[in-house]
């Protein structure tokens, strides 16, 4: 099970992050930038599968791979947002992690409008 060796490593990495702060607190910070560093590259197997999915979902449905390379984007820069903002709010930033969330969004929304478009003029052509 991926999941359970992915939850091991991140309990063992808190203590060790805990257990580094007590020692000097840039021993603390470097593990915890590394342990997020680890816990995100065990996950990508994962983004793989759900591209290979959303890829062959666009084959089938005739949906324009324009649209789900799009909505894939957006996904991952929510994901990598969310990322950013939490290593940030651990840094002790909270008012930057807020404003770099802020930002995500407005990119997120940006870049929907083509998706807002394409629902549209489908339900355009469907009335």
């Amino acid at each position: 099970m991926e999941i359970a060796r992915i939850v091991a490593v991140g309990i063992v990495c808190a203590v060790l992050v805990v257990y580094l702060n007590s020692v000097g607190k840039e021993y603390g910070f470097l593990a915890g930038i590394a342990s997020s560093v680890l816990l995100l590259t065990m996950s990508l197997s994962y983004v793989v599968r759900f591209v290979r999915f959303f890829s062959a979902l666009s084959d089938t449905t005739g949906i324009s791979s324009d649209i789900v390379a799009l909505v894939i984007k957006i996904l991952g820069i929510s994901y990598l947002i969310e990322f950013a903002a939490s290593l940030i709010d651990d840094f002790g930033l909270k008012s930057l992690s807020e404003k770099v969330v802020f930002a995500g969004k407005l990119v997120i929304f940006a870049l929907s409008v083509p998706v807002a478009e394409n629902v549209i003029s489908v339900v355009m052509k469907l009335l």
